[in-house]
C-alpha cells in the first residue's frame, strides 16, 4: 500500500463518482444491512445543518486501461448509501430530521439543496491497497469501536462458492428474518449469514453443537468446493420457507428466535430427507416418509408450545416440559437434541397437544 491521503470533497463530487460508475459501495469486506430510517434521517439532518460527520475511508486505484479512478468503501458505506438514496429521492426523512421531517430531496428549498450538494466530507484514500491491506485496515478500524463479529470477519475473509451461496440465500430469505428470527441489529452484524451457513452445514454434515467456531470451520472446510459440491440452493430455500410458514402464526414470539428456529429448519431438512446423521442421533426423530402431517397440525403444536413458554405454565404436558427444560441448559447438545426431536415429531403429526 502506498499510504493514505485525506482529502475533502463536496457531496456533489461524491455523487458524480457514483453516477459515473467510479464508486463501489459494497465490496466484500463491508457490512451488509442498511441503517434504520431514523438513523438515516439523523445523518441527513446533520448534513443540512452543517454539522460534521465522521470521515469516510476508501481504497483508490487508477485503472490502467480506462484511465479512470476507481474507489471502493472501506469504512462509511452506510453514510454514503444514505446520502445517495436521499439525493436519488428514494428516502423520505423521519422525525429524526427535525424541521426536515417528511421531506425528500426534491422537496427541499433551493438553498437547502445547495447546502447539501456543497457539504464537505473528509475522505481518507488508501492508495493502491491490496485486498489484504484493506482487510487489515477494516479490522483495525473496527477494533477501536464496535467489536467485529465472527460473521463480519468471515464476510471479509472468504470469497468462495460457499460464501457466495451463503450471501445469496441470506438476501433471498430476508422475509424469514422479519418473522422474528433476527432483529435488525443482528442482521446488520450479518447473523443472517451465520444462520444460513449453519443450515448448509446441517445438510452437508448433520447437526452439530454449533457455535461461531464451527461455522468458521465450515467456511474453511469448503473454501475449495465448487458449486456442484455444495447444497442445492433451491432445497435450502425450500427448507427455510417451510419453517417460515410454520412460525407465521407465532411471528416475533420467543419460539421464532434463532436457537429454536435453527432446530426447526433442521427438522424440516429431516422431513425433506436432507439431514444426515452427523454428530447428533436422529433415532428420536421420525423417518422422513412419516413426516408428512398437514402443516396446520404442526403449527398447532408450535402454537401450543409457544403459549406454554409465554404464559410460563407451571405444569405443561411432558413433551412441552422437556422442550422448556432444554432452554435452560448452557450445553448446546443437550438443548438442541430435544428441540430437534420435538419439531420432527410435530412435522409427523405426533404432537397433537391439547390447549389448556
Amino acid at each position: 500500500m502506498q499510504g493514505s491521503n485525506p482529502q475533502t470533497f463536496h457531496l456533489a463530487e461524491v455523487l458524480k463518482w457514483r453516477d459515473d460508475g467510479e464508486l463501489e459501495l459494497n465490496p466484500k469486506f463491508q457490512r451488509g444491512a442498511v441503517w434504520s430510517s431514523p438513523a438515516q434521517s439523523y445523518l441527513i439532518n446533520s448534513i443540512l445543518n452543517g454539522y460534521p460527520i465522521p470521515k469516510i475511508m476508501m481504497r483508490t486505484a487508477v485503472d490502467r486501461d480506462s484511465r479512470r479512478t476507481l474507489r471502493d468503501v472501506v469504512d462509511g458505506q452506510q453514510r454514503l448509501r444514505t446520502i445517495i438514496e436521499f439525493a436519488s429521492n428514494r428516502l423520505t426523512l423521519t422525525s429524526k430530521a427535525a424541521e426536515y421531517s417528511g421531506l425528500k430531496y426534491s422537496d427541499l428549498e433551493p438553498e437547502d439543496k445547495d447546502n447539501f450538494l456543497g457539504y464537505k466530507v473528509t475522505i481518507e484514500q488508501l492508495l493502491n491497497a491490496s485486498d489484504e491491506d484493506v482487510l487489515e485496515v477494516f479490522l483495525r478500524l473496527n477494533s477501536y469501536t464496535v467489536q467485529v463479529s465472527d460473521a463480519e470477519l468471515r464476510n471479509a475473509k472468504y470469497e468462495t462458492a460457499f460464501s457466495d451461496l451463503v450471501k445469496s440465500l441470506a438476501i433471498d430469505l430476508r422475509h424469514i428474518w422479519e418473522l422474528g428470527v433476527l432483529t435488525p441489529r443482528e442482521r446488520v452484524r450479518m447473523l443472517d449469514q451465520s444462520i444460513v451457513a449453519e443450515v448448509l452445514g446441517f445438510n452437508l454434515e448433520g447437526v452439530t453443537d454449533g457455535g461461531e467456531a464451527r461455522i468458521t470451520r465450515l467456511y474453511e472446510n469448503y473454501k475449495n468446493a465448487d458449486s456442484g459440491e455444495l447444497p442445492d440452493q433451491a432445497l435450502i430455500f425450500e427448507a427455510f420457507s417451510i419453517a417460515g410458514t410454520l412460525i407465521e402464526p407465532i411471528a416475533k414470539s420467543p419460539l421464532t428466535q434463532r436457537p429454536h428456529f435453527l432446530m426447526l429448519v433442521a427438522a424440516v431438512l429431516r422431513k425433506l430427507d436432507a439431514l444426515p446423521e452427523g454428530n447428533f442421533s436422529l433415532a428420536g426423530c421420525p423417518a422422513p416418509a412419516r413426516m408428512n402431517a398437514p402443516l396446520e397440525l404442526a403449527q398447532e403444536a408450535l402454537i401450543r408450545l409457544n403459549t406454554a413458554i409465554v404464559d410460563d405454565e407451571e405444569d405443561p404436558p411432558e413433551e412441552i416440559a422437556v422442550f422448556i427444560a432444554s432452554r435452560t441448559t448452557m450445553q448446546r447438545r443437550r438443548s438442541r437434541q430435544p428441540r430437534l426431536e420435538f419439531f420432527a415429531r410435530a412435522l409427523a403429526g405426533q404432537l397433537a397437544i391439547q390447549r389448556p
